[in-house]
């Protein structure tokens, strides 16, 4: 019986690595955001409470039927939902522990998100309760409608009675979790903000690199679909001329306008010059020549020509760019690297008011 329900949490072990991939980057903007940081206990907590969703909602919708037109000819008790509340009393008295064995699990399903709520998202009872409300209807929902409509039916039995039971359990594990978390390290997002908001960390710095390079690729990818909708041809040096286009504009003119790029900004950085003013367009032009050199030197590799030399060049800015300066900015006392002190650029955190905190 217990393989029936190990097989949804393999599921979710399977799929959560994608999962986490996905969110990683926006989880870990908003966590800057919220608590001056991306790591420590609150992220390690989050990604478990991440992995417990996903495993609860395996629960809901795994097995998948195999075929799915014989499911719904042979299979019909889905099809009429369940909407006659304490019906699974009658089945315990009926049919002893098989009966009794799921409406447990049905109870310690959402269990653990009574916990994560009141320890992880410090929520009250009754909005424990609401929420644990509405996962539970979200759950049943998903079975009523054949997984959103992916099935011609549903293949499993909205019912009235796990709603209940999905309920009280996350109402039983928000009481028990008041002991209990009192044994865990305590989660402070106010006091993790306090020491960590006006710091410039190197994660928080790659993050924003990071997050640049993926925004100019998503702005260069459309650029280019635009272009390719309006049936206008794109040979390699129009490719090479978009992607140019856009870096001046993501890398030089937004941060010389507004004071740093869009990932700077997502993550609460600025870039600041001498005496802490802001950084002068021909210092942001020559800063981010250097940083960006291994692309920009590929990018002039589209359009031919370089040969041995472009290649010894592109070398020497792979070690500058992405060896060189990461080593200096995380062994350096002042965590400068070598661009930033040829420039006299820097970055500087921005304490803004307390955001959403993860």
């Amino acid at each position: 019986m217990f393989d029936h329900y190990l097989l949804p949490v393999r599921t979710a072990v399977l799929l959560f690595p994608t999962v986490a991939l996905a969110i990683v980057i926006p989880a870990a903007v908003i966590a800057y955001r919220g608590r001056g940081r991306a790591g420590g206990w609150t992220t390690v907590v989050f990604y478990t409470f991440v992995f417990y969703l996903l495993a609860a909602f395996m629960q809901t919708v795994i097995p998948l039927p195999a075929d799915p037109q014989e499911v719904c000819r042979t299979s019909t008790y889905a099809a009429h939902p369940q909407l006659r509340p304490f019906y699974f009393l009658d089945d315990i008295a009926a049919q002893g522990t098989a009966a009794l064995w799921p409406t447990l699990l049905n109870v310690a399903l959402l269990f653990p998100l009574g916990v994560y709520l009141r320890y992880l998202w410090k929520r009250g009872l009754a909005a424990t309760t609401l929420i644990a409300l509405g996962t539970s209807l979200f759950f049943e929902t998903t079975q009523l409608t054949g997984l959103w409509f992916v099935y011609p039916c549903p293949y499993r039995q909205f019912n009235v009675d796990d709603l209940m039971c999905n309920t009280a359990g996350a109402v039983l594990g928000w009481l028990i979790a008041g002991p209990v978390i009192r044994i865990l390290p305590r989660i402070d997002r106010q006091g993790e903000r306090a020491r960590w908001a006006g710091r410039v960390t190197f994660t928080r710095r790659a993050l924003a690199y990071v997050t640049d390079l993926i925004g100019w690729a998503i702005a260069v990818t459309l650029t280019l679909g635009v272009l390719v909708l309006v049936h206008v041809a794109v040979p390699d040096g129009l490719l090479v001329a978009v992607g140019a286009g856009v870096g001046l504009l993501w890398f030089w003119i937004v941060p010389a306008l507004t004071g740093a790029t869009v990932g700077k900004h997502l993550v609460l950085l600025t870039l600041v010059g001498t005496g802490g003013r802001r950084a002068g367009a021909g210092a942001l032009l020559l800063r981010y020549a250097i940083l960006l050199s291994p692309l920009w030197l590929t990018w002039l590799g589209f359009l031919g020509g370089g040969g041995e030399t472009l290649q010894w060049l592109l070398l020497a800015a792979v070690i500058v760019a992405w060896v060189w300066s990461p080593l200096a900015a995380l062994v350096r006392k002042d965590h400068l690297a070598p661009y930033e002190r040829l420039t006299a650029t820097r970055n500087e955190a921005r304490i803004t008011s307390a955001g959403p905190l993860p």
